[in-house]
C-alpha cells in the first residue's frame, strides 16, 4: 500500500496518526472532520491545563505549583527514568506518533499519567477500549526489539468541578491500572488503528475532491462574468437599466 492520504503530515510530508486522532475518529467522525478536515482547533480547558501541570511537575521534579500537601502526595506517584519518549511506529501507509509519559531505562516498564476522579475514571482506563499503552508498547518493540513487560495507567485523583467555577486540586490517592500488552493484544489494537487510518484516508480524499470540484465551479462561474441568483438563473440588465431574470 502506498502512503495514505491523512490530514496530518510531518515536515517531510509523511502522513501520521496520533492516539488522540484515533480516539476522536472512533467516538465521532463528525467531530474528527470538523477538527482535522475543516481546521476547527480543539481548545484546551481547565482540565487539560491541570493535567499538563501535573505531568510537568512529575517530569521536572518541580512541585512548586502545588501546596505542600499536594506536593508530598505527587512525590509518591511512580516515576521512571525517561519522560516524554517519542514513539514513531511505522504502519502500512503512515506512522503512529505519540509520547510515552514515562519509561524505565531498561525499556521494561511504561506508564501513562492521567488525572481525574478515581471513583468515576478508573473503569474507563481499565476498559478494553483504552488502547494508548498497547500502541506505545508496539513502539517500544519497534525501537528495541521487545515488548515492555509492564504497562500501567497511573490515575491521579483530582477534585473540583471547573465548569462550576471550582478550583481543581489533587486528591489523596492514585490508582494503578495495569494493561495487558501481550503480543496478541498489541496486534489486535494496531489492526484497529490501521483500519481507522484507511477509513480516514478515504473520507479525506473524498472531502478534497468535493472541495476541488467546488473551486472549479467557482472559477468557471467567475470567468463567465455573469452573476447568478440563488435559484440558478442568470441576472441580466435590460436596456432600460432594470434588472430582469432569465432562466438558463
Amino acid at each position: 500500500m502506498g502512503a495514505l492520504n491523512l490530514p496530518r503530515r510531518d515536515k517531510e510530508g509523511l502522513p501520521y496518526l496520533s492516539y488522540s486522532q484515533y480516539t476522536t475518529w472512533k467516538k465521532s467522525k463528525r467531530d474528527y472532520m470538523r477538527q482535522y478536515f475543516l481546521g476547527f482547533r480543539f481548545k484546551g480547558n481547565a482540565y487539560t491545563e491541570f493535567g499538563t501541570k501535573v505531568g510537568e511537575a512529575l517530569e521536572n521534579n518541580d512541585f512548586s505549583e502545588f501546596t505542600n500537601k499536594e506536593a508530598k502526595f505527587l512525590k509518591t506517584v511512580p516515576r521512571y527514568d525517561v519522560f516524554e519518549y517519542e514513539v514513531k511506529l511505522p504502519m502500512d501507509g503512515f506512522y503512529i506518533l505519540g509520547y510515552i509519559d514515562t519509561l524505565s531505562q531498561d525499556n521494561k516498564k511504561i506508564a501513562d499519567y492521567k488525572t481525574g476522579s478515581v471513583a468515576t475514571k478508573e473503569a474507563e482506563y481499565a476498559s478494553e477500549d483504552y488502547h494508548q499503552l498497547h500502541i506505545y508498547a508496539g513502539g517500544i518493540k519497534h525501537d528495541f526489539g521487545k515488548l515492555p513487560e509492564q504497562a500501567d495507567v497511573y490515575l491521579i485523583d483530582r477534585k473540583g468541578n471547573a465548569f462550576m467555577n471550582e478550583d481543581l486540586v489533587l486528591g489523596e490517592e492514585y490508582k494503578t491500572v495495569p494493561k495487558n500488552i501481550e503480543q496478541s493484544e498489541v496486534d489486535f489494537v494496531l489492526a484497529k488503528v490501521q483500519k481507522a487510518a484507511e477509513e480516514i484516508s478515504k473520507y479525506y480524499t473524498l472531502y478534497q475532491k468535493i472541495c476541488q470540484d467546488l473551486k472549479v465551479k467557482e472559477v468557471k462561474h467567475n470567468n463567465s462574468g455573469t452573476p447568478s441568483t440563488t435559484d440558478g438563473s442568470e441576472e441580466v440588465r435590460s436596456r432600460t437599466g432594470r434588472r430582469t431574470t432569465t432562466k438558463r
